[in-house]
């Protein structure tokens, strides 16, 4: 692994495991064994680290999204919309997204920071619509598909949010999950009948 990858890959495990509070280029430096030069010759500032890290997670996203379409399309229809949901949640519970939480948490207060997650969320959301129009095709371009799809990453974004600020154990995490699962069930229903 090449330096900047190693520091990209530490700062994910930093913001994941210690948050964004604790977040800086020193801890970032000191976890992934590299001197302040090396780092700062990759990185000059906190923010191009952080920007550099939101894009090293979107193409991290769109390599494993077509690793997942697999655990939808193979099984039967009954029971399809649930497994997507699924799937998607399980994207979302990777050390990965718990990073993008905590920066989400840290932009409140940060311009330059907020100007940098805009950036990711829409090219994350970019990657997302790509794999959902392989997945069901027309189907997205329906009226209200958008609408179904905002309303899934915002419950997930605000459960997991939520949790972290709350510190929920797994299981009432997962219990939480599985009513929201259901609500969103009956909502994408209108979209793929057999799917329920």
């Amino acid at each position: 692994m090449d330096t900047r990858e190693l520091l990209l890959d530490t700062t994910v495990g930093v913001l994941a495991e210690q948050g964004y509070a604790q977040f800086s280029t020193l801890a970032v430096g000191e976890a992934a064994g590299v001197t302040r030069g090396r780092l700062v010759h990759h990185f000059p500032t906190k923010v191009s680290l952080v920007r550099a890290t939101l894009e090293h997670l979107v193409t991290r996203y769109r390599e494993r999204i077509p690793l997942h379409l697999g655990l939808i399309t193979d099984g039967p229809a009954d029971g399809r919309i649930a497994r997507a949901l699924d799937t998607l949640w399980s994207l979302k519970r990777t050390r990965e997204y718990t990073a993008c939480l905590e920066l989400i948490a840290g932009a409140r207060g940060d311009d330059e920071l907020r100007d940098a997650l805009r950036d990711f969320d829409r090219s994350l959301n970019t990657a997302l619509d790509d794999a959902v129009h392989r997945l069901v095709g027309e189907t997205a371009d329906r009226p209200g598909f958008d609408a179904a799809m905002l309303t899934t990453i915002s419950a997930m974004r605000g459960l997991l949010l939520t949790a972290r600020a709350l510190g929920l154990g797994e299981s009432e995490l997962e219990g939480e999950w599985s009513r929201i699962r259901e609500r969103l069930v009956l909502v994408f229903a209108e979209f793929d009948p057999e799917g329920v």
